[in-house]
């Protein structure tokens, strides 16, 4: 019985800690999209049609939102919903990966044919010392 205990304590916490963990980049994108677009809490808050402690609480994440909240809020920052509910610092992360694969593919191609144009003057140069002799 304690086991079972245990292991529904561990269950909760880790949801309750992916809870957090979602409202938590749920108000950063908000206040990091409202700066984005030059508007004050009071201006997104009024555009959004809910009231000014609302957004701050949600903002401090002091409360959760509902599912018409989240569109009007994305509909007021000009996103989709989902775009408020993703780590800008995962895509950018996964962003810069993907670039840095891109150009070391361009930088190993280029010494590809680094290599090949050495490689061809070396010949040459063999071939012209072997014409001397």
């Amino acid at each position: 019985m304690m086991v079972s205990y245990t292991i529904f304590m561990q269950n909760l916490s880790e949801e309750n800690d992916e809870s957090a963990s979602l409202r938590k980049t749920l108000s950063n994108n908000i206040r990091s999209y409202r700066r984005d677009l030059h508007l004050t809490q009071e201006s997104l808050a009024e555009n959004a049609d809910i009231s000014l402690s609302y957004l701050a609480d949600i903002e401090h994440c002091k409360t959760w939102i509902s599912d018409k909240t989240l569109l009007k809020l994305a509909k007021s920052l000009h996103k989709q919903p989902f775009e408020l509910l993703v780590d800008q610092n995962e895509s950018k992360e996964k962003t810069e990966l993907s670039d840095i694969h891109k150009i070391s593919d361009i930088i190993f191609a280029e010494k590809k044919e680094l290599v090949k144009s050495v490689s061809e003057i070396c010949d040459k140069t063999i071939l012209n010392i072997m014409k001397v002799r």
